[in-house]
C-alpha cells in the first residue's frame, strides 16, 4: 500500500512519523458514516481554512498531530500550522533634487525642505510664451523632472527658461528646433536645401494665414468662408494640439518620407485624427500658395540663364516630358482602365511637366490617368497656347505633335528610325545631341520624385489629393539650385 501522508499543507507526517514525545503519529480518516455526515462537513471547513483546493478520497487523511487531546468520534481539527510572516523590506529614503531658490528662508527651509511645492499642484499647468500656449499634461511615460523646461517660441527661437516648475510637458518627439542646425537633416526630413529657405517659405505661408486656418471637417462641415477670417477676431474653439511650425513640419515629413498616419502620430504625440485633418488642411493651404512657385518666364529671361548644354538649341522655350506614379488599385472597374499603364504594367497616374533650361518647372498639366497618351495630355491641358511664334519644345520622340503646332513654333524631337535599317551617323550625333541637353528634365523628374510619397504609391485615402501632392512636390523643387549653368 506505501506511506500515507496527512493532507494538512506544510505538515510532513506519516504513517511512520512519531512526535516529540516519541508517541506514534496515527492518520485518522474522515469520518465516513451517514451518522457522522456533520462531523464530516466540519472537519472539512477547518481543512478548507488552509488547503482550499481540498477533496476528500478514501485515502485522504489528517493526523493526529492537529487534534487536541484524546482522538474520539466527535473531534475535530483544530490545530493547524501558522503562516510564516513576511519580512518587512526596508523602503529606500526618498532623495529630491533641491531646487536652486536662494529666497527661501529659514522658516521656509524647516517647512519644506527640498523646497518645491507638492506635485498636486502641478498636475494642468498652461504656461503661455510670447502668444504661445504649451499645454502641460500629466501621463505616465515620461519622467517628472523639477529641472528647468526650456519653452521654444513661434515669433523666434530663442530659448526662455522656466524655473523650479513640476510639470509634465508633451511635446513633439522631433521639432524644428532639433534640426534647425544640420540642413543635412532639414533636406532629409523635409526636402527644402536648408533651414534658411525652410523658415523663409514658413514666413510667407503665416503671412498668408498659416496660423488661421479652417481645419478640414468634411465638405460639408469645412466650406465657406468663417467669420473669424476677418482681420481681428479671434478663431473660437479649443486650442491647436501643434504649433503651425509643428504642422508644417509634419506635412513636410509625410511629402518627403512618405510617413504612415499612425507613425506621425507618435511623432507629434496627437491622434491619427488629427493627423488626417492637419494633412487635408495643410496639403489643399499648400496647393493654393505653391501654383505661384511655377511661373512662364519670358524669352528674355530664359536667353540670360541659358546653360552651356543649350548654346546649340538657343531657341528652346522649354524641355517636355511626360511621367508617372503608382498608386493602389482602384475598386472601380472603369477607373482600374483608366489608370491602366502599358509602360509600367500598373496602375498610375501620369503628369506632363515642362521645364526651363536651366531646370526650373515652368509648366506642370493636371493629373490624368496612365492609360492616356502623351499627344492626348499636350492637346488638351492648355500647354500649346503658352507657346509663342518662335518657339522651339524639345521633346522626346513619343511626342508626335507635329500637326497640332503652329507653322512659327518648332518641334526639337530626335530623329524616328526604322528598325529595319540601321542609323545613319547624321541621325546618330543629332539623337546624341538632342539627349544631352534633354537630360535636364530627366534629371528634374528625378528631384521631384526624391518626396517619397509619389514613389511609395499613393493610396486611396488620398487620391482625393494625388493633383495638389504632385503640384506641391513639383514646385518645391523650383526652390533648389539650379540643375545647370
Amino acid at each position: 500500500m506505501g506511506k500515507r501522508y496527512c493532507c494538512v499543507p506544510g505538515c510532513s507526517n506519516t504513517s511512520d512519523s512519531v512526535d516529540l514525545n516519541g508517541n506514534k503519529i496515527i492518520l485518522h480518516r474522515f469520518p465516513m458514516s451517514e451518522k457522522k455526515a456533520h462531523i464530516k462537513r466540519l472537519w472539512i471547513q477547518r481543512l478548507n481554512n488552509v488547503r482550499a483546493n481540498l477533496v476528500v478520497k478514501d485515502h485522504t487523511r489528517v493526523c493526529s498531530a492537529h487534534f487536541e487531546g484524546t482522538f474520539t468520534d466527535e473531534s475535530i481539527p483544530t490545530i493547524f500550522p501558522s503562516k510564516p510572516k513576511k519580512q518587512e523590506t526596508p523602503r529606500r529614503p526618498l532623495i529630491r533634487k533641491l531646487g536652486n531658490n536662494n529666497e527661501l528662508n529659514d522658516a521656509e527651509e524647516n517647512e519644506n525642505p527640498v523646497g518645491l511645492e507638492p506635485y498636486s499642484k502641478f498636475r494642468s499647468v498652461s504656461t503661455q510664451t510670447d502668444g504661445v500656449v504649451l499645454n502641460h499634461a500629466e501621463t505616465n511615460t515620461e519622467n517628472i523632472s523639477t529641472e528647468t523646461v526650456e519653452v521654444q517660441t513661434e515669433s523666434s527661437f530663442s530659448s526662455v527658461s522656466v524655473e523650479h516648475v513640476e510639470v509634465q510637458a508633451d511635446l513633439p518627439r522631433i521639432s524644428i528646433k532639433n534640426i534647425q542646425n544640420d540642413d543635412a537633416k532639414v533636406r532629409f526630413y523635409t526636402g527644402f536645401v536648408g533651414f534658411k529657405v525652410f523658415w523663409m517659405f514658413f514666413s510667407t505661408l503665416v503671412k498668408h494665414g498659416a496660423d488661421n486656418l479652417n481645419y478640414w471637417e468634411g465638405e460639408a462641415r469645412s466650406m465657406g468662408q468663417k467669420t473669424y477670417h476677418e482681420p481681428g477676431v479671434c478663431k473660437p474653439g479649443k486650442k491647436r494640439f501643434l504649433r503651425p511650425i509643428d504642422e508644417f513640419l509634419m506635412t513636410c515629413m509625410r511629402l518627403r518620407l512618405a510617413l504612415r498616419h499612425e507613425h506621425l502620430a507618435d511623432i507629434f504625440r496627437v491622434s491619427e485624427s488629427t493627423v488626417s485633418r492637419i494633412m487635408n488642411t495643410w496639403i489643399n493651404f499648400l496647393y493654393d500658395h505653391c501654383l505661384t512657385l511655377i511661373a512662364w518666364p519670358t524669352r528674355e529671361q530664359i536667353m540670360c540663364n541659358l546653360p552651356k548644354l543649350f548654346t546649340g538649341h538657343p531657341d528652346t522655350r522649354i524641355v517636355v516630358d511626360c511621367t508617372e506614379f503608382y498608386i493602389d488599385k482602384p475598386t472601380s472597374l472603369k477607373a482600374q482602365w483608366l489608370t491602366w499603364s502599358e509602360y509600367k504594367h500598373s496602375n498610375t497616374l501620369k503628369v506632363l511637366i515642362g521645364v526651363a533650361p536651366s531646370g526650373m518647372v515652368t509648366f506642370v498639366s493636371r493629373l490624368w490617368g496612365g492609360n492616356v497618351s502623351d499627344r492626348h495630355i499636350s492637346q488638351h491641358d492648355g500647354f500649346l497656347p503658352k507657346l509663342s511664334p518662335g518657339d522651339v519644345v524639345m521633346a522626346d520622340k513619343g511626342f508626335t505633335i507635329e500637326d497640332l503646332l503652329p507653322a512659327d513654333i518648332g518641334l526639337n524631337v530626335p530623329p524616328r528610325v526604322s528598325t529595319k535599317c540601321q542609323m545613319s551617323s547624321k541621325d546618330f550625333f543629332k539623337t546624341t545631341n538632342i539627349a544631352s541637353a534633354r537630360i535636364v528634365v530627366e534629371m528634374k523628374m528625378e528631384q521631384i520624385k526624391n518626396f517619397n510619397i509619389l514613389n511609395s504609391g499613393i493610396p486611396l485615402t488620398e487620391a482625393h489629393l494625388s493633383e495638389q501632392i504632385v503640384l506641391i512636390c513639383t514646385a518645391l523643387t523650383n526652390l533648389l539650385p539650379p540643375l545647370l549653368k
